[in-house]
């Protein structure tokens, strides 16, 4: 299966030499706000795997989105364009295996509103476990309209 790690790669084997030691050089700088530039000691003599690896230690799950950031930065539109979009199937099948439902962006938009007296409304059951999985039904393009109470146990 193919992760971030192998798409950033395959796409920094994309860049010249010369436009690779570019694109460690954007990593020393305040690229991301939230995060610390890496020193230049640590990215000296690096391949593009360790490079990726030194990012994702560094900039968690915000890598991908950095690594598009640098390459937008280094005038490789194309190159960020298209790591964009292979990260963005890397998340949709990731989620797929981890049982994550996304709604589509043209779902219909159901109106919910006040339930009528003595009606039991809508209720939903979440749940999590130690791992901080949680489990819960999608509602899609719904509106909600009166109080919304969350309880959490």
């Amino acid at each position: 299966m193919t992760n971030v790690s192998t798409v950033l790669v395959n796409h920094l084997y994309e860049l010249k030499e010369e436009e690779f030691e570019r694109f460690k050089w954007y990593m020393t700088k305040d690229v991301a706000i939230g995060f610390d530039p890496i020193p230049k000691g640590k990215l000296e003599k690096k391949t593009r795997e360790n490079v990726v690896d030194l990012m994702k230690s560094n900039y968690m799950s915000d890598t991908g989105k950095i690594a598009v950031k640098i390459l937008r930065e280094m005038q490789q539109n194309n190159l960020a364009e298209q790591l964009e979009e292979k990260l963005a199937k890397v998340q949709e099948k990731t989620d797929q295996a981890d049982g994550v439902v996304s709604c589509p962006a043209q779902a219909p938009v159901a109106a919910v509103g006040p339930a009528a007296p003595g009606a039991p409304g809508v209720h939903q059951t979440i749940t999590a476990d130690s791992s901080s999985k949680v489990t819960a039904p999608v509602l899609c393009g719904s509106q909600f309209s009166g109080p919304v109470n969350l309880t959490f146990n």
